[in-house]
């Protein structure tokens, strides 16, 4: 892969220089300076190239920074043109915005001039064939195939570029360099988009979908107001978001998920940091790391929770390479590379806490790695701007829950996994589910599951596929099973050497939102009588937060299953309510609904 030198293109006096050269420069003001951004990027990006990784403070007066980088999170809320609770990761840059920090008082106060004058009016309902919840591999393939074969089919996206997570585009009216930041990820990406757009398929960018009713109506709001999406047969394919657990100092500035590194490089060419640190458990924090070497970072080390690979590892690798050997080759290039460039892989150990050494924008992090199982009980120390963690994701499944898709706990990761048929289909008919929104299969898999459940989706509403798509479904199946074969292999390999939730720090933040420390949690967890997910809430507070308990529900889960001594079910978890992602009240209080149409 060939990515551009950032060495000089992410120091702001070069940049500002090439912005000028391409005529890409826009301005706006963020608290008393004026930054110089590049037209089209997100806000995020052109604060973090510009060394403002301080946004939103705290009530109690601690400075946040990004940290999941894909609007799941809400630590990146700033006050856009007196407008607060504006996600800088999803809210492009405009000529003359007056950004400000937000703090949890400014929240709550009233918006003014928030929406246009008047009264919204409610959309009128949108009835497609086929409605498709997601823009990423799998949604984009299931919808491309549906509307190729001649289904009514609307696509609805939260974000306003197609591509998801995976498939992350760099913007489109231009680069700051030539064009030779290409590899496979943004050919298949790109390829896959024209597709879809070349099907016909309708498409709702920037809409979210914020709750589901019965029999299957869908909420959605975009910029311009909210409505009803009733469509006949429905794919969700809402995709995952990173997790993480808490540790002293995971909440500081510069410290981010390796989703939203990837997704400043990628997108909008821009590091997280000069000097990284990327730590996890996977595949994807070796890519990352050799994407930051390949495009100037300094990149310090690379923490991974999973034993260093030796001869018991070689069956893994082998069955890695019998189900996808260009797959398991590029990953295998990946630890290459940084081995000739001399940097540390430290395996067996985690993060145990993050310390800030500065007071500037972009404060010095000192990273203390310990060891998760083994002789070696001495800590690992590194300094670094930037701290890019990585370990593993969670199904973005509340739409699916909301509906009623039956469950079934994964004893390895302890998350929810939908239950489907070999067509996709959940037990709610009409409802199919693909991707990893489901269960974490990687976007090979995704991308075939769409094909298949569009294929299931046509069938059950009677429409005829073209003769030719069905060889295209056939060779889905097949890579469909080659790519379990390779994800089981996989994560056999990359299985952590230790149980990375034991022995955490105390004081450590667990709910991000709240404030809630792993002692206040323990000690409601441990009244009399014990309560359930649901009475721990009420006592603390935790999961109440704008990530709706997203990030904290891990940590909670984990220690609430080991205090049962069995995996939580998914009557023991929280359960998903409306809106499942973030409306304005003003939306709503605003809303007129058409005649014969109410809320209920």
């Amino acid at each position: 892969m060939v990515l551009p030198e950032l060495t000089g293109c992410n120091t702001l006096r070069a940049r500002n220089a090439l912005l000028e050269e391409t005529g890409m420069a826009v301005e706006f003001a963020f608290e008393d300076r004026t930054i110089r951004a590049r037209k089209g990027e997100s806000l995020l990006a052109a604060l973090v190239a510009s060394g403002e990784l301080r946004l939103r403070v705290t009530e109690e007066g601690e400075f946040r920074g990004p940290f999941c980088g894909m609007g799941v999170c809400q630590e990146c809320l700033l006050e856009v043109d007196g407008r607060c609770s504006r996600r800088a990761c999803m809210t492009r840059v405009e000529t003359g915005m007056t950004v400000r920090r937000q703090t949890n008082r400014v929240a709550v106060e009233p918006e003014r001039h928030d929406l246009p004058p008047g009264r919204w009016q409610a959309e009128p309902a949108r009835t497609p064939q086929i409605a498709v919840i997601g823009g990423g591999p799998a949604g984009m393939s299931a919808a491309a195939m549906a509307a190729h074969s001649g289904a009514d089919v609307l696509l609805i996206d939260e974000r306003t570029q197609l591509g998801g997570q995976y498939f992350k585009q760099p913007l489109a009216a231009g680069d700051l360099r030539p064009a030779d930041i290409d590899d496979r990820q943004y050919a298949g990406g790109r390829e896959l988009i024209g597709r879809l757009k070349a099907s016909g398929a309708r498409q709702m960018p920037g809409a979210r979908v914020a709750g589901v009713y019965e029999p299957m109506d869908l909420v959605v709001t975009t910029g311009t107001g909210t409505g009803l999406v009733r469509p006949q047969a429905l794919i969700v394919a809402t995709g995952a978001y990173e997790a993480a657990y808490p540790f002293d100092g995971w909440t500081l500035p510069g410290v981010m998920t390796t989703g939203a590194a990837q997704t400043l490089l990628r997108s909008y060419r821009v590091l997280p940091g000069r000097r990284v640190v990327v730590a996890g458990n996977g595949p994807l924090n070796f890519q990352l790391a050799t994407e930051l070497l390949k495009s100037g970072a300094d990149v310090v080390a690379v923490i991974e929770a999973a034993r260093r690979p030796g001869l018991l590892a070689a069956s893994s690798l082998l069955g890695m390479m019998t189900a996808d050997a260009r797959l398991t080759a590029t990953g295998a290039g990946y630890l290459a590379l940084l081995a000739r460039r001399g940097i540390p892989l430290v395996y067996g150990r985690r993060i145990d806490r993050i310390e800030s050494g500065g007071q500037g924008n972009r404060p010095q992090l000192r990273v203390v790695a310990g060891c998760l199982s083994g002789s070696d009980t001495e800590d690992r120390e590194f300094e670094a701007d930037a701290v890019c963690l990585g370990y593993g994701f969670r199904p973005a499944n509340e739409l699916l829950r909301a509906l009623g898709c039956a469950q079934s706990v994964n004893p390895a990761s302890g998350s929810m996994e939908t239950r489907r048929d070999e067509d996709c289909m959940t037990n709610r008919d009409g409802v199919f589910a693909v991707g990893d929104c489901t269960r974490l299969g990687g976007a090979a898999a995704a991308q075939a599951e769409g094909i298949v459940a569009a294929a299931a989706a046509l069938r059950s509403l009677g429409i005829p596929m073209p003769a030719g798509n069905r060889k295209v479904v056939a060779d889905a199946r097949a890579q469909l099973r080659r790519q379990e074969d390779f994800q089981r292999s996989l994560w056999t390999l990359f299985r952590p050497a230790g149980n990375l939730f034991a022995g955490l720090d105390e004081q450590a933040p667990v709910c991000r939102c709240e404030g809630v420390s792993l002692a206040e949690l323990k000690l409601a967890m441990g009244e009399e009588p014990q309560p359930g997910l649901a009475g721990i809430k009420r006592h603390t507070r935790i999961g109440m937060g704008r990530c709706q308990g997203r990030y904290c529900g891990i940590t909670l889960e984990r220690i609430q299953a080991g205090r049962k001594g069995s995996p939580l079910e998914e009557t023991d978890l929280w359960a998903p309510r409306p809106p499942v992602s973030q409306i304005r009240i003003a939306e709503l209080a605003r809303l007129e609904f058409p005649p014969g149409e109410s809320c209920q």
